[in-house]
Protein backbone atom coordinates (compact mmCIF):
# COMPACT_ATOMS: atom_id res chain seq x y z
CA UNK A 1 0.00 0.00 0.00
CA UNK A 2 1.37 3.44 -0.97
CA UNK A 3 1.14 6.58 1.15
CA UNK A 4 -1.49 8.25 -1.11
CA UNK A 5 -3.60 5.07 -0.98
CA UNK A 6 -3.31 4.99 2.80
CA UNK A 7 -4.46 8.62 3.03
CA UNK A 8 -7.57 7.88 0.96
CA UNK A 9 -8.44 4.99 3.29
CA UNK A 10 -7.67 6.87 6.51
CA UNK A 11 -10.02 9.69 5.48
CA UNK A 12 -12.84 7.22 6.17
CA UNK A 13 -11.65 6.33 9.66
CA UNK A 14 -13.53 7.67 12.69
CA UNK A 15 -11.71 6.16 15.70
CA UNK A 16 -14.16 7.70 18.18
CA UNK A 17 -16.95 5.50 16.80
CA UNK A 18 -15.22 2.32 17.97
CA UNK A 19 -16.06 0.43 14.77
CA UNK A 20 -14.12 -2.78 13.97
CA UNK A 21 -11.28 -2.32 11.46
CA UNK A 22 -11.31 -4.05 8.10
CA UNK A 23 -8.11 -5.34 6.51
CA UNK A 24 -7.53 -2.19 4.45
CA UNK A 25 -7.96 0.17 7.38
CA UNK A 26 -5.71 -1.93 9.59
CA UNK A 27 -3.00 -1.89 6.93
CA UNK A 28 -3.29 1.87 6.48
CA UNK A 29 -3.03 2.48 10.23
CA UNK A 30 -0.03 0.17 10.45
CA UNK A 31 1.68 2.11 7.68
CA UNK A 32 0.98 5.35 9.56
CA UNK A 33 2.97 4.03 12.50
CA UNK A 34 5.98 3.30 10.27
CA UNK A 35 5.93 6.29 7.91
CA UNK A 36 6.79 9.55 9.77
CA UNK A 37 5.25 11.82 7.12
CA UNK A 38 2.05 9.80 6.97
CA UNK A 39 1.91 9.71 10.77
CA UNK A 40 2.17 13.51 10.94
CA UNK A 41 -0.51 13.93 8.26
CA UNK A 42 -2.83 11.51 10.10
CA UNK A 43 -2.34 13.25 13.44
CA UNK A 44 -3.05 16.66 11.88
CA UNK A 45 -6.14 15.35 10.07
CA UNK A 46 -7.44 13.70 13.23
CA UNK A 47 -6.86 16.85 15.27
CA UNK A 48 -8.81 18.87 12.71
CA UNK A 49 -11.71 16.40 12.80
CA UNK A 50 -11.84 16.44 16.59
CA UNK A 51 -11.71 20.25 16.66
CA UNK A 52 -14.65 20.51 14.25
CA UNK A 53 -16.65 17.98 16.30
CA UNK A 54 -15.89 19.82 19.52
CA UNK A 55 -16.90 23.17 18.00
CA UNK A 56 -20.17 21.81 16.66
CA UNK A 57 -20.96 20.22 20.03
CA UNK A 58 -20.75 23.63 21.72
CA UNK A 59 -23.60 25.03 19.63
CA UNK A 60 -26.86 24.67 21.57
CA UNK A 61 -29.82 23.13 19.80
CA UNK A 62 -32.97 25.24 20.28
CA UNK A 63 -35.74 23.36 22.05
CA UNK A 64 -38.21 23.83 19.21
CA UNK A 65 -35.74 23.47 16.32
CA UNK A 66 -37.52 20.63 14.56
CA UNK A 67 -41.00 22.07 14.77
CA UNK A 68 -39.79 25.51 13.73
CA UNK A 69 -37.98 24.15 10.67
CA UNK A 70 -41.09 22.27 9.66
CA UNK A 71 -43.36 25.27 10.28
CA UNK A 72 -44.49 26.65 6.95
CA UNK A 73 -43.02 30.06 5.88
CA UNK A 74 -41.80 31.01 9.36
CA UNK A 75 -38.16 31.42 8.39
CA UNK A 76 -38.93 34.21 5.94
CA UNK A 77 -39.97 36.67 8.65
CA UNK A 78 -37.14 39.07 9.51
CA UNK A 79 -38.48 39.71 12.99
CA UNK A 80 -38.25 36.00 13.78
CA UNK A 81 -34.52 35.95 13.06
CA UNK A 82 -33.96 39.08 15.10
CA UNK A 83 -35.70 37.54 18.09
CA UNK A 84 -33.75 34.29 17.88
CA UNK A 85 -30.09 34.93 16.94
CA UNK A 86 -29.25 31.40 18.07
CA UNK A 87 -30.79 30.27 14.81
CA UNK A 88 -28.05 32.07 12.93
CA UNK A 89 -25.44 30.05 14.80
CA UNK A 90 -27.31 26.84 14.07
CA UNK A 91 -27.59 27.73 10.38
CA UNK A 92 -23.90 28.62 10.24
CA UNK A 93 -23.03 25.32 11.88
CA UNK A 94 -25.16 23.46 9.35
CA UNK A 95 -23.43 25.20 6.45
CA UNK A 96 -20.03 24.39 7.96
CA UNK A 97 -20.99 20.77 8.47
CA UNK A 98 -22.23 20.45 4.89
CA UNK A 99 -19.04 22.04 3.60
CA UNK A 100 -16.78 19.74 5.60
CA UNK A 101 -18.83 16.69 4.62
CA UNK A 102 -18.65 17.65 0.95
CA UNK A 103 -14.88 17.97 1.09
CA UNK A 104 -14.54 14.63 2.85
CA UNK A 105 -16.84 12.90 0.40
CA UNK A 106 -14.85 14.31 -2.50
CA UNK A 107 -11.64 13.09 -0.91
CA UNK A 108 -12.98 9.64 -0.17
CA UNK A 109 -14.38 9.03 -3.66
CA UNK A 110 -11.39 8.48 -5.94
CA UNK A 111 -12.64 8.18 -9.50
CA UNK A 112 -9.58 8.43 -11.71
CA UNK A 113 -8.04 5.64 -13.73
CA UNK A 114 -4.99 5.48 -11.45
CA UNK A 115 -7.37 4.79 -8.53
CA UNK A 116 -9.01 1.96 -10.47
CA UNK A 117 -5.66 0.46 -11.44
CA UNK A 118 -4.35 0.63 -7.89
CA UNK A 119 -7.51 -0.93 -6.47
CA UNK A 120 -7.44 -3.82 -8.92
CA UNK A 121 -3.78 -4.57 -8.21
CA UNK A 122 -4.44 -4.56 -4.46
CA UNK A 123 -7.33 -6.98 -5.00
CA UNK A 124 -5.08 -9.36 -6.91
CA UNK A 125 -2.29 -9.12 -4.35
CA UNK A 126 -4.35 -9.48 -1.18
CA UNK A 127 -7.61 -11.29 -1.87
CA UNK A 128 -7.24 -12.94 -5.23
CA UNK A 129 -9.90 -15.54 -6.02
CA UNK A 130 -11.68 -16.70 -9.15
CA UNK A 131 -15.44 -17.11 -9.53
CA UNK A 132 -14.96 -19.57 -12.38
CA UNK A 133 -12.00 -21.93 -12.85
CA UNK A 134 -11.59 -23.16 -16.43
CA UNK A 135 -9.24 -23.06 -19.41
CA UNK A 136 -12.15 -22.44 -21.78
CA UNK A 137 -12.37 -18.75 -22.72
CA UNK A 138 -15.89 -19.22 -24.07
CA UNK A 139 -17.08 -20.30 -20.63
CA UNK A 140 -15.34 -17.35 -18.98
CA UNK A 141 -16.99 -14.90 -21.39
CA UNK A 142 -20.40 -16.46 -20.80
CA UNK A 143 -19.96 -16.27 -17.05
CA UNK A 144 -18.90 -12.61 -17.15
CA UNK A 145 -21.74 -11.64 -19.50
CA UNK A 146 -24.20 -13.38 -17.20
CA UNK A 147 -22.99 -11.21 -14.32
CA UNK A 148 -23.13 -7.94 -16.25
CA UNK A 149 -19.35 -7.65 -16.60
CA UNK A 150 -17.60 -6.85 -19.91
CA UNK A 151 -17.27 -10.03 -21.96
CA UNK A 152 -16.43 -8.54 -25.37
CA UNK A 153 -12.83 -7.71 -24.47
CA UNK A 154 -10.14 -8.01 -27.13
CA UNK A 155 -7.46 -10.40 -25.96
CA UNK A 156 -3.87 -9.36 -26.81
CA UNK A 157 -1.93 -11.89 -28.84
CA UNK A 158 0.68 -12.34 -26.12
CA UNK A 159 -1.93 -13.28 -23.53
CA UNK A 160 -3.74 -15.58 -25.94
CA UNK A 161 -0.65 -17.79 -26.01
CA UNK A 162 -0.81 -18.35 -22.24
CA UNK A 163 -2.87 -20.92 -20.38
CA UNK A 164 -6.19 -19.52 -19.16
CA UNK A 165 -7.04 -20.41 -15.55
CA UNK A 166 -10.40 -18.64 -15.03
CA UNK A 167 -11.93 -15.31 -14.13
CA UNK A 168 -14.13 -13.30 -11.82
CA UNK A 169 -16.73 -10.54 -11.84
CA UNK A 170 -15.68 -7.57 -9.69
CA UNK A 171 -17.03 -4.10 -8.89
CA UNK A 172 -15.41 -0.67 -8.77
CA UNK A 173 -17.50 2.35 -7.72
CA UNK A 174 -20.54 0.22 -8.55
CA UNK A 175 -19.37 -0.49 -12.11
CA UNK A 176 -18.82 -4.08 -13.30
CA UNK A 177 -15.23 -5.18 -13.91
CA UNK A 178 -14.02 -8.37 -15.54
CA UNK A 179 -10.93 -10.16 -14.22
CA UNK A 180 -9.40 -12.79 -16.51
CA UNK A 181 -6.52 -14.87 -15.11
CA UNK A 182 -3.64 -16.54 -16.91
CA UNK A 183 -0.82 -18.86 -15.88
CA UNK A 184 2.49 -17.24 -16.80
CA UNK A 185 4.17 -20.63 -16.78
CA UNK A 186 6.48 -20.21 -13.78
CA UNK A 187 3.95 -20.53 -10.95
CA UNK A 188 3.06 -16.87 -11.38
CA UNK A 189 -0.26 -15.41 -12.49
CA UNK A 190 -1.18 -12.54 -14.81
CA UNK A 191 -4.45 -10.63 -14.35
CA UNK A 192 -6.36 -8.78 -17.05
CA UNK A 193 -8.94 -6.27 -15.72
CA UNK A 194 -11.52 -4.83 -18.12
CA UNK A 195 -14.20 -2.19 -17.61
CA UNK A 196 -16.21 0.37 -19.57
CA UNK A 197 -13.83 3.29 -20.17
CA UNK A 198 -16.59 5.86 -19.55
CA UNK A 199 -16.53 4.96 -15.85
CA UNK A 200 -13.38 7.05 -15.33
CA UNK A 201 -12.63 10.66 -16.27
CA UNK A 202 -9.20 9.91 -17.68
CA UNK A 203 -9.24 6.54 -19.43
CA UNK A 204 -5.83 5.58 -20.84
CA UNK A 205 -4.90 6.16 -24.46
CA UNK A 206 -4.72 3.39 -27.05
CA UNK A 207 -0.94 3.29 -26.76
CA UNK A 208 0.00 0.97 -23.86
CA UNK A 209 1.28 2.71 -20.72
CA UNK A 210 3.57 0.79 -18.37
CA UNK A 211 3.34 1.64 -14.66
CA UNK A 212 4.60 -0.14 -11.58
CA UNK A 213 2.00 -0.51 -8.82
CA UNK A 214 3.11 -2.04 -5.54
CA UNK A 215 4.87 -5.33 -6.38
CA UNK A 216 3.30 -5.58 -9.83
CA UNK A 217 4.05 -4.06 -13.19
CA UNK A 218 0.95 -2.97 -15.12
CA UNK A 219 0.15 -2.11 -18.71
CA UNK A 220 -2.92 0.07 -19.37
CA UNK A 221 -4.71 0.91 -22.61
CA UNK A 222 -8.15 1.54 -24.15
CA UNK A 223 -9.74 0.38 -27.37
CA UNK A 224 -12.46 3.04 -27.68
CA UNK A 225 -15.01 1.19 -25.54
CA UNK A 226 -13.13 -0.71 -22.87
CA UNK A 227 -10.27 0.23 -20.57
CA UNK A 228 -7.73 -2.49 -19.79
CA UNK A 229 -5.17 -3.16 -17.08
CA UNK A 230 -2.81 -6.11 -17.38
CA UNK A 231 -0.97 -6.76 -14.12
CA UNK A 232 1.61 -9.28 -12.99
CA UNK A 233 4.96 -9.79 -11.29
CA UNK A 234 7.68 -7.60 -12.74
CA UNK A 235 9.80 -8.97 -15.56
CA UNK A 236 11.78 -7.63 -18.51
CA UNK A 237 9.84 -6.52 -21.64
CA UNK A 238 6.54 -7.12 -19.87
CA UNK A 239 4.39 -5.14 -22.33
CA UNK A 240 6.18 -6.40 -25.42
CA UNK A 241 5.87 -10.00 -24.26
CA UNK A 242 2.18 -10.09 -23.42
CA UNK A 243 0.51 -7.60 -25.79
Amino acid sequence: MTTPEAKQILLLHRPWLGEPLDAEMAEALALATRDPDLKQWWENHLACQLAVRAKLNTIPVPAHLRSSILAERKVIHVAFWQRAPVWLAAAAALVLLIGVSTLLLQSRSPDRFADFRSRMVRSALRQYSMDIVTNDMRQVRQFLAGHGAPADYALPAGLARLSLTGGASLKWRGAPVSMVCFDRGDNEMLYLFVMDQTVVKDAPAAAPQVTKVNKFVTVSWSDGRRAYVLAGPEEADFAKKYL
